[in-house]
């Protein structure tokens, strides 16, 4: 039980900045430097979705169960204690709202677990059963492998693949799909999430609203600070049909809903 919620804080190890702003429909042939198109929404939506639900689960586990809160919702179940596999549901019934973040959820996740997250290779896949986040609902599976100690600095590192697919409330949709390592950089000597560090590096694909395929690699990786609701750093280069390359700087450190969006020499400034 110690090191399955202890896999739940790791868990939703990804992966993704909850929603915020720009629901106006922006064609990707006519967005100008500056705008967030539906490109770079579909980007900022997949990636904040999965690490908004990481926050959740940094707020609410340890490595040793759950911490002394009320937790009415979600509620949490297990198939049994102690054999593997084991299958986990997290359930937040017809919805409630974490004071912490103000995103209000529903629905179910479902988690199955080969073995303890810390045994490396141990695999853990999660499917979304009616699960909805700020009014969109989220299928698809997230599964995580754990990778062991980062050799040079003993980061505990994780292999993640993401396939989902993301519905907006008038019913269009997104699919996302994110391949990527992710490392705790900070944070991994303590019981307390909130000193957590996050870095991220790989590459997401997807389509947007209007049918575009694009992809998105990290030149500089992500960073993701859990007492910071944004992305504090790091860069994401975009390729998408009928669009020049563009790149997204989250950053020099500074926890704030800011970052840049370049295309060729020219650079904006965006609000996330």
């Amino acid at each position: 039980m110690k090191h399955l919620f202890g896999f739940l804080v790791i868990f939703i190890g990804m992966t993704i900045l909850f929603l915020v702003g720009c629901q106006k429909d922006e064609t990707n042939k006519t967005a100008a430097p500056g705008d967030i198109n539906s490109t770079e929404k579909s980007i900022i939506i997949g990636d904040g979705t999965f690490e908004g639900l990481n926050g959740f689960a940094d707020d609410y586990f340890t490595t040793s169960g759950l911490k002394s809160l009320p937790l009415t919702c979600p509620s949490i179940s297990l198939s049994q204690l102690n054999s593997f596999p084991l299958s986990v549901t997290i359930d937040w019934g017809t919805g409630c709202s974490n004071a912490d973040d103000g995103t209000t959820r529903s629905g179910k996740i479902i988690i199955s677990l080969s073995g303890l997250m810390s045994n490396v290779n141990s695999v853990a896949t999660f499917t979304f059963k009616d699960f909805v986040s700020d009014g969109y609902k989220i299928s698809g599976t997230h599964k995580i492998i754990y990778l062991g100690l980062n050799s040079s600095n003993s980061w505990p590192r994780y292999s993640v693949v993401t396939e989902a697919k993301i519905v907006f409330p008038d019913s269009k949709f997104i699919t996302y799909r994110a391949e990527y390592t992710r490392l705790k950089s900070e944070g991994a000597s303590t019981a307390t999430a909130d000193d957590d560090v996050w870095r991220i590096e790989g590459h997401s694909s997807g389509v947007t609203r209007e049918g575009v395929a694009w992809t998105a690699s990290y030149p500089s990786a992500l960073v993701k600070k859990h007492s910071c609701k944004w992305f504090s750093s790091g860069t994401v280069l975009i390729t998408s049909e009928g669009m020049p390359d563009r790149t997204i700087n989250f950053g020099d450190g500074t926890c704030d809903n800011k970052a840049t969006i370049t295309i060729g020499d020219k650079t904006s400034d965006i609000e996330l």
